[in-house]
């Protein structure tokens, strides 16, 4: 089966290409903000042991693991606001045309661009105009845009963030940008949050993103709640930058945020 969209074809019947880190739990992890490790174990119930290795009759776990922290997950506005939305209830579309760009953050930063709270040197942030020069070309029709950083080795799928790796994020004029001036639905990165590590719980992007005025945790006509944020993905260097076809994945629990698994098509050649 073939999909035309806004001049790209796209062969369903081949395999998508995984943007989505594997949780491993018997190995190597990421893992943000001092979260605990996720963890599986053998179910236990009487004398029942779900674990064939111990004479179980069959395999059968029991998992841990925070959806923010702990690998590649999709979170809906409810991540900031009292009433419930799941990003399944969000996503309408299986299929959306979708675009891959590749920035490099700054260190050091010294323009005019400005992050509540305050910017400090040690930041590595994405600029509006760094973000502005790699998404001047957005194609008519996008409506996820899915951001690499670099670098981008392979070792940013078990990172532990914290004090010794600081991830990068965006200014506010650069999210305001993001939100207001493209028709963006669905924001994928591979850093573990748009927001600074630690940003006095002010979560000022992920505010803008949906439109959510600072300190307000009702749900109100205003907002974008139509919109999603996929954090901690990882495109290989394999994935080249330009225009693909994304199906977000998310299962269908009732939370703010959940384990989620981008899967991108290629386009033919057209």
């Amino acid at each position: 089966m073939k999909l035309a969209v806004q001049g790209f074809t796209f062969d369903l019947t081949k395999t998508p290409e995984s943007i989505g880190i594997t949780l491993n739990f018997e190995g190597p992890q990421p893992n943000h903000f001092g979260a605990t490790v996720a963890a599986a174990q053998p179910m236990q119930s009487g004398s029942f042991v779900g674990d064939t290795r111990q004479g179980g009759s069959c395999n059968a776990q029991d998992v841990y693991l925070n959806p923010h922290c702990n690998g590649t997950h999709t979170e809906s506005i409810s991540h900031i606001i009292d009433e419930l939305l799941a990003p399944h209830e969000v996503i309408k579309q299986a299929l959306v045309l979708a675009q891959v760009v590749t920035v490099k953050p700054e260190a050091g930063y010294t323009g005019t661009d400005r992050y509540q709270p305050v910017l400090e040197n040690n930041d590595k942030i994405i600029s509006k105009k760094n973000l502005t020069a790699v998404c001047k070309s957005i194609h008519t029709g996008v409506k996820a845009l899915i951001i690499r950083t670099l670098p981008n080795d392979e070792s940013k799928q078990s990172y532990q963030y914290g004090d010794e790796v600081q991830p990068p994020f965006f200014t506010n004029d650069a999210m305001k940008w993001l939100a207001k001036s493209t028709e963006i639905e669905h924001l994928l990165v591979d850093m573990p949050s748009v927001d600074r590590l630690c940003d006095d719980g002010l979560l000022s992007n992920h505010r803008l993103f949906w439109n959510v005025a600072a300190g307000c945790h009702q749900l109100k006509d205003s907002q974008y709640t139509h919109k999603t944020i996929t954090e901690m993905a990882y495109i290989p260097q394999s994935i080249e930058d330009g225009i693909y076809l994304l199906n977000l994945q998310t299962p269908k629990l009732k939370l703010n945020a959940v384990p989620s698994h981008p899967v991108i098509y290629h386009p033919e050649n057209n």
